[in-house]
């Protein structure tokens, strides 16, 4: 059954506006499929490294096998190469996603020591350069995950955001914490509600959820 002010994403209408928000180590395909049991309008795959040639792995090929799965299938990509993720987001959607996400918000050091993740939210020009480039590379819906900033004295979510949608974006998931809060604290959802009152894409609240 449709919820009122269900979100479409490009040409996929979601039931309602639960998603689970993509988290590496936890969100596989059994928990992805139990929390759609559950009520969940969509799941986003586990973060999955937009450099293909580290899909050899045994963890990789798990992480990108979506067969069975409940649609609209979601893969996220993290990376910081414009190029290397617009070919990620073909190469995925020739396995079958229906829907790619670009990874700007996790805090992992070893993530955000390689300009990627939440660390692009630092370089606006390079986040700028990504999504146009993986926007252009394939013809699904990209859909976008950031924090509110780098730290509480640099929070440019709405800057980003605005370029978002202007990108192309078809969804927006906001985790409200900066990077260097990690997961502690309480999430911003003042921040979440201005970004949300300036886009007229849908926007996803993220944290403390």
């Amino acid at each position: 059954m449709l919820k009122d002010n269900a979100p479409r994403i490009g040409p996929h209408q979601l039931k309602n506006r639960l998603i689970l928000a993509p988290m590496a180590g936890v969100t596989d395909k059994p928990f992805r499929q139990l929390c759609r049991e559950q009520g969940a309008a969509m799941a986003v795959s586990e973060m999955v490294i937009a450099d293909s040639s580290f899909w050899k792995t045994r963890k990789s090929a798990h992480r990108l096998d979506h067969r069975g799965e409940d649609l609209p299938v979601s893969v996220q990509i993290a990376g910081g190469d414009p190029e290397i993720l617009a070919i990620a987001a073909k190469l995925n959607q020739d396995m079958g996603a229906q829907i790619i996400d670009i990874n700007m918000g996790c805090p992992a050091k070893k993530v955000c020591n390689k300009a990627a993740g939440s660390a692009l939210m630092k370089d606006e020009k390079l986040v700028q350069a990504i999504l146009e480039a993986v926007v252009s590379a394939v013809d699904i819906p990209i859909t976008l995950k950031i924090r509110t900033g780098w730290d509480i004295h640099n929070k440019n979510a709405l800057t980003i955001a605005r370029m978002a949608e202007a990108s192309g974006i078809q969804a927006l998931a906001i985790h409200g914490r900066t990077r260097t809060c990690a997961y502690k604290g309480h999430a911003e959802y003042e921040t979440i509600a201005k970004v949300k009152q300036h886009l007229s894409i849908p926007v996803f609240a993220n944290g403390d959820i």
